[in-house]
């Protein structure tokens, strides 16, 4: 692969490929091409199809979560002209996802995207999706050494890659440089790389611990290590010996539905899946990877200069968003702090970079700029606290858009939401500010809700007559992010119960209350707390708001789902994700 040292983005923007594009959706609609063939070449573009008929969703890939200023800029082009509701959503894996593009406007929408250096090449289909990395990479003082040049490697290396283009389901990759703290939900990966240094020969040499096996989904499993440590020489060769097995193996393609890599190891056990993995390494040999580290446009940041005279701000709501939005780098005198915003270049290093959290860290932000950033955002109305909070709820799109969607997950955060916010204080309390909350509107967890402290999945019960009522399984215990790898952890569902959704955000307060009723003191953590009392007081909650439901009126409001106007009917279509 020819890159340029100044290559505006990490994946190439090939114009012959969407000039195909263009042929293909002509073939299609013409009735020339088949829906079997055309569907997953589309998914290899990032364009995915809808539950709305006729239009498709753009999923942009950002690896490492890294967006320059001139990307958000083409963002909001596509959003303001081509995104019927002009609007973006953040994924939990550091995507860009457009919603509602009509088809034959997707490909103007790319060559938009292109432009900048942004790509939705193999951003759906069954290939190496979107590659994660931490927002604070390269800033973060408890960062073993910075990692992106290698996850820019790694994602060059794998993308158009022969071997990846059709893998018996999606594969999902992080990168981290920091062991003690989880930024990336490594756990729950197909692969993690994780920094690490070892003496050979007196000398310090750069490397990586190996993990693999993770996934939530309807089986959820935590990744396995499988080497302490890979030579940087050799890390490459480690992916394309794994990819190589994962592709080869012939069980996980008769049923599409268990086909990820966790069923494998899972089939094999580790011991014999490592066996398998050293056999191809004997194959394959050295892999360059500095010809593909280089993207210094795209890597480069450049921190502004102090200004001469600090901007300042008393108010309580800046000290709040101050308290909960910045962070130190260890580059004395600069912060990270959440939120989106299109100051990077005037106030920031001229990057953003999205979380798995689903906000934006912008980074080099001088201290005496603080006080006007926040009122920047102020009215922008994006100055509000509590990146690091209970507030900060993940959502995946749910039946706004999404085929396997079963409830609005996106109207269930913002009703938690604003539940919150009528607590009184209560989410101030140390110990509940800690609590994460994640929910996903079907089994499937992309809204990461099986290592939330308190998640939720759609389900759907019936009520009276039958009238069915939008519901929530719930799960209590899920971790990561404060911790190792080893420490994550896959939350405990509460067995045989559904919770109405017009209940979840009454029964998350009865929870929490019951935590901060119950706990042994101040410093004890939500987590420790279940570890110690059980679940069962918790399900009980639960229980009884499931009966509510199933008394409930029939047409009542208990069978509307959140945000919608229209009686509740379970609804779920043939997804793309398995194509």
């Amino acid at each position: 692969m020819n890159l340029a040292p100044d290559a505006t983005g990490i994946i190439p923007f090939m114009e012959d490929e969407i000039v195909r594009f263009d042929a293909e959706v002509d073939r299609f609609r013409s009735g020339e091409l088949d829906n079997t063939v055309f569907t997953p070449f589309r998914l290899r573009q990032g364009v995915y199809g809808q539950r709305q008929v006729d239009v498709q969703m753009i999923r942009v890939k950002l690896p490492g979560g890294i967006a320059s200023a001139d990307m958000l800029d083409a963002l909001g082009e596509v959003a303001e002209h081509y995104a019927p509701l002009q609007k973006g959503h953040i994924t939990t894996r550091e995507n860009i996802q457009f919603h509602h593009v009509p088809l034959d406007q997707t490909s103007t929408a790319l060559r938009l995207l292109g432009k900048v250096g942004l790509s939705t090449r193999e951003a759906c289909g069954n290939t190496v999706r979107n590659v994660v990395g931490p927002a604070t990479a390269g800033v973060s003082p408890e960062e073993t050494f910075d990692p992106t040049p290698y996850l820019t490697a790694y994602v060059r290396f794998g993308v158009r890659h022969p071997i990846t283009q059709n893998f018996p389901r999606k594969f999902k990759t992080a990168f981290t440089g920091n062991d003690q703290r989880d930024e990336v939900a490594a756990a729950i990966q197909d692969l993690t790389f994780v920094s690490q240094y070892k003496e050979i020969d007196g000398e310090q040499r750069k490397g990586f611990k190996v993990y693999c096996g993770g996934g939530t989904s309807i089986m959820p499993r935590l990744a396995k290590p499988l080497y302490d440590w890979v030579s940087e020489d050799d890390y490459l060769r480690v992916a394309l010996a794994i990819w190589t097995v994962f592709n080869n193996a012939d069980i996980l393609r008769k049923n599409r539905m268990m086909a990820r890599l966790k069923v494998l190891i899972d089939k094999i056990g580790l011991d014999e899946f490592k066996q398998m993995v050293e056999t191809e390494l004997a194959g394959i040999g050295p892999i360059d990877h500095r010809p593909l580290m280089v993207a210094q446009e795209i890597q480069r940041e450049t921190p502004p200069a102090q200004p001469a005279e600090a901007s300042t701000e008393d108010s309580p709501e800046y000290r709040q968003w101050y308290d909960t939005n910045v962070a130190a780098q260890r580059q004395e005198g600069y912060h990270v702090f959440h939120g989106l915003a299109n100051i990077v270049r005037e106030y920031a290093g001229g990057n953003a970079h999205t979380t798995q959290e689903q906000n934006l860290v912008i980074r080099w932000v001088p201290t005496g700029h603080l006080a006007t950033v926040w009122r920047a955002l102020v009215a922008l109305n994006l100055g509000e606290p509590g990146h690091d909070h209970i507030t900060n709820v993940v959502s995946c799109p749910g039946t706004d858009s999404c085929k396997l969607g079963i409830t609005s997950s996106m109207g269930l955060a913002e009703a938690l939401r604003s539940e919150m916010q009528s607590w009184n204080g209560m989410q101030q309390d140390a110990g509940v500010k800690d609590i994460r909350i994640k929910m996903s509107g079907c089994p499937n967890g992309c809204g990461l809700h099986h290592i939330a402290n308190i998640g939720f999945h759609g389900a759907a019960v019936k009520g009276v007559d039958g009238q069915q009522i939008p519901s929530y399984e719930l799960f209590l215990g899920g971790n990561y992010g404060d911790n190792r790898v080893e420490d994550s952890r896959i939350g405990t569902r509460v067995p045989k119960v559904k919770v109405p959704a017009k209940l979840v955000p009454s029964v998350l307060k009865e929870i929490v209350t019951f935590y901060m009723d119950n706990r042994d003191n101040e410093t004890e953590r939500f987590n420790d707390f279940l570890e110690r009392v059980g679940i069962e007081e918790v399900t009980s909650v639960a229980a009884r708001a499931q009966e509510i439901g199933h008394e409930a009126e029939g047409g009542g409001e208990m069978y509307f789902d959140w945000e919608r106007t229209n009686q509740y009917v379970l609804e779920r279509g043939e997804g793309e994700c398995a194509v």
